[in-house]
C-alpha cells in the first residue's frame, strides 16, 4: 500500500477569518510510472507550519485532484494580501510553458502533457495579482531527465515572471527547509534565506528583504466548528440564519469575516467568501462578467490580435490573458474613455473587433496606396537604368530596389555580364576573383582590388563590399529579428496562412506550403515596407497580427 506521506496532503482547515493569506503547497514524491522524487513529501509536511501562522493552505495528492485544489486556491488568490505557492515533483516543459505532473501521470506527450497537470505559468499569473507579497518556490531534482523528444524536456523552462513576484528554485530538501524555517517563521526573511543557501536561486522581484510572516505574528488558533445540540438542531440553524441576516445588512468585509469565523462550514460560507472578495476588489464583479463569457482559446487569441492591430501590445497571441494582455486591455479602455479595469464584457469585445476591422481596412488601403507609388517609382527607375544594360546601372537599380519588380531581371543580366567578363579576363584575374568570391569577406574583395586594380570584376568587387558592410552593420538587428520570429513558434498551418495572405496581395511568396524560403522572405519585406513596419523579412508580432487579423475575418 502506498504511504500517504509519499504524495501531497490536503491542507484546507485554516480559518477563513484569516483568508488574507493563502498558500498552495504541493509535493509529489511517489509517481505511478515516472521516476519518484525523493523528499517531496517534506514540502507538504512543512505546509502545516505555514497553516499554523494563519495561512489558508490548499494542496492535494489524490489522483485527479491536483487541478481542483489549485483552482480553489486561485479563487481565493484575488482576495489575498500575501500569496505563497510551493511546488515539488516532476516538472516538464515545452520551452514556453512548464507543468508539475500529478502522481498518476504517464510519460508526457505533446498533446497530453497538460492533462491533469498544474501549469506554472497559471500560478505565476495568479501570484501577479499580489505584487510585492507573492512567492513561488519550485523544488526539483538536481539531475536532469533530459530531452524526451517531440519538443518536451524534463525540468523547468524559462519563466516570464510578472512584476512583483519572487521566484525561488532549488533542490527539494532546500525548498522544504526554506518553507519551514524561513517563510513560515515570524520575521523570516525570504531573500536572506535564499542568499544563505547554496542550493537555492532567486529571480524576479528580489528586494533587500521580504518577510511574509511579521515578527510579532502568533500562531493562529485552529477553528472549532459550532456545536450543534442533537436535541435542538433547528435552533442552531435559526441562530446562523439570524447572524447571516445581520451580516448582509451591515455588508462589510469585517462582518463577513466574523460570519466565516463562526460558521466556516455554514450554509452561506461560499456567498460570504465571494462577497468579501467583491468588497476587497472593485474589479471582482467585472472579472466574473468576463469569466461568464467562457471565451474559447481562439476567441481570446482574436481579442489579442485585434488589440495588436489597434496598437496595444499584448506581449503574445497565445489565448492567455496574462499581465501583458491585461495591460493592453486597460490601455485600450483608457484610450476609449472606459473604466480601465483590464477585464472585458461582450460589448467591449465587439467594439474592439469593430475598431480593429476599421483600422485593418485603413491600414490595408494605406498600404495599397504606398505599394502603387512604390511600383511607379520602381518602374520609372528601371526605365532609366535597365534600358542601358550596363553593369553600373543594373547594380544601381538593385541597390535601390533589392526586392523590386525587375530585381530578378537585373540579376540575370548581371550574371550574363559577369560570364562575358570572365571569358575575356586574364587567367590571373579570374583566379584572384574566384579566391575573393570563395572567402566572400570585405578584406578578400579589397585584396582583389589591390591586386587587380583594372580587373574585369572591379565593379562587382566594389558593389559586394558595400553589400557586406551594410549587412554587417545590420547584423544585430537581423539576429534580433530571427530570435523574434522563433519566439512566435508559428506552426506550418499559420505559416501557410501567412503565405496565402501574401499571395492574395500579389506579393509573390512562391509556393504556399508553410516553408519559408527566399521568395517568402522577399514577400514579407514587401509587406512590411508597404505597411511601414520594420522591414526585416522576418515575422514579428505586429506583422503576424495584421496578416492573421485579415485572414480570420
Amino acid at each position: 500500500m502506498r504511504h500517504l506521506l509519499l504524495s501531497t496532503v490536503l491542507f484546507c482547515t485554516a480559518s477563513l477569518a484569516q483568508a488574507e493569506d493563502s498558500a498552495l503547497i504541493v509535493g509529489i514524491s511517489d509517481y505511478d510510472t515516472l521516476r519518484d522524487v525523493r523528499g517531496a513529501d517534506q514540502i507538504t509536511q512543512a505546509g502545516a507550519d505555514l497553516q499554523d501562522m494563519g495561512f489558508t493552505v490548499y494542496g492535494t495528492g489524490a489522483s485527479g485532484g491536483l487541478q481542483a485544489q489549485a483552482n480553489n486556491f486561485a479563487a481565493e488568490a484575488s482576495a489575498a494580501d500575501r500569496l505563497v505557492v510551493v511546488l515539488a515533483g516532476q516538472f516538464f516543459t515545452d520551452g514556453q510553458r512548464t507543468w508539475l505532473l500529478p502522481a498518476n501521470a504517464a510519460t508526457p506527450r505533446p498533446f497530453s502533457v497538460g492533462n491533469g497537470a498544474l501549469s506554472v505559468e497559471t500560478a505565476l499569473e495568479r501570484l501577479g495579482q499580489t505584487p510585492g507579497a507573492a512567492v513561488l518556490v519550485l523544488g526539483h531534482e538536481v539531475r536532469d531527465g533530459g530531452d524526451l523528444g517531440n519538443g518536451l524536456q524534463a525540468g523547468i523552462g524559462d519563466l516570464d515572471i510578472p512584476s512583483g513576484v519572487t521566484v525561488v528554485q532549488g533542490s527539494v530538501a532546500a525548498t522544504a527547509d526554506l518553507l519551514s524555517r524561513v517563510i513560515a517563521i515570524p520575521g523570516g526573511d525570504v531573500i536572506a534565506g535564499v542568499r544563505r543557501s547554496r542550493d537555492l536561486t532567486g529571480s524576479g522581484f528580489m528586494p533587500s528583504s521580504l518577510v511574509l510572516v511579521q515578527a510579532n505574528a502568533q500562531q493562529a488558533p485552529r477553528p472549532t466548528p459550532p456545536t450543534i445540540s442533537p436535541d435542538a438542531p433547528s435552533l442552531s440553524g435559526l441562530l446562523e440564519a439570524s447572524f447571516w441576516e445581520q451580516t448582509r445588512t451591515t455588508d462589510t468585509e469585517q462582518g463577513y469575516a466574523r460570519y466565516l469565523d463562526r460558521y466556516p462550514d455554514g450554509a452561506h460560507a461560499r456567498a460570504a467568501a465571494e462577497r468579501m472578495a467583491e468588497l476587497r476588489d472593485p474589479n471582482f464583479a467585472l472579472k466574473r462578467t468576463e469569466d461568464a463569457l467562457n471565451l474559447p482559446l481562439e476567441a481570446r487569441r482574436a481579442v489579442q490580435r485585434d488589440l495588436q492591430v489597434l496598437g496595444y501590445d499584448t506581449r503574445g497571441i497565445d489565448g492567455i490573458f496574462g499581465p501583458g494582455t491585461r495591460g493592453a486591455v486597460k490601455a485600450w479602455q483608457g484610450g476609449t474613455g472606459l473604466a480601465a479595469s483590464g477585464y472585458l464584457d461582450a460589448e467591449q469585445i465587439a467594439l474592439i473587433d469593430q475598431q480593429a476591422a476599421t483600422r485593418s481596412a485603413q491600414l490595408e488601403a494605406e498600404a495599397q496606396t504606398r505599394r502603387a507609388a512604390e511600383q511607379r517609382a520602381d518602374r520609372a527607375f528601371w526605365a532609366e537604368t535597365g534600358i542601358s544594360g550596363t553593369g553600373r546601372d543594373l547594380r544601381a537599380y538593385l541597390e535601390r530596389y533589392p526586392d523590386g519588380e525587375f530585381a530578378k531581371e537585373a540579376k540575370d543580366a548581371l550574371g550574363v555580364i559577369r560570364a562575358r567578363n570572365r571569358a575575356a579576363a586574364a587567367q590571373a584575374d579570374r583566379e584572384a576573383w574566384d579566391k575573393a568570391v570563395k572567402r566572400d569577406k570585405v578584406a578578400a574583395y579589397r585584396a582583389y582590388l589591390a591586386d587587380q586594380p583594372n580587373g574585369a570584376f572591379r565593379d562587382d568587387a566594389s558593389s559586394r563590399i558595400t553589400q557586406l558592410q551594410q549587412r554587417n552593420a545590420d547584423q544585430a538587428a537581423t539576429d534580433a529579428a530571427i530570435a523574434g520570429e522563433r519566439a512566435l513558434s508559428l506552426d506550418p498551418i499559420s505559416l501557410r496562412l501567412v503565405e496565402a495572405r501574401l499571395s492574395q496581395l500579389g506579393l509573390d511568396p512562391g509556393t504556399v506550403d508553410g516553408t519559408v524560403d527566399a521568395d517568402t522572405r522577399r514577400a514579407i519585406r514587401r509587406y512590411q515596407n508597404d505597411r511601414q513596419l520594420t522591414s526585416t523579412g522576418y515575422l514579428d508580432q505586429a506583422t503576424v497580427s495584421q496578416m492573421l487579423t485579415d485572414a480570420f475575418r
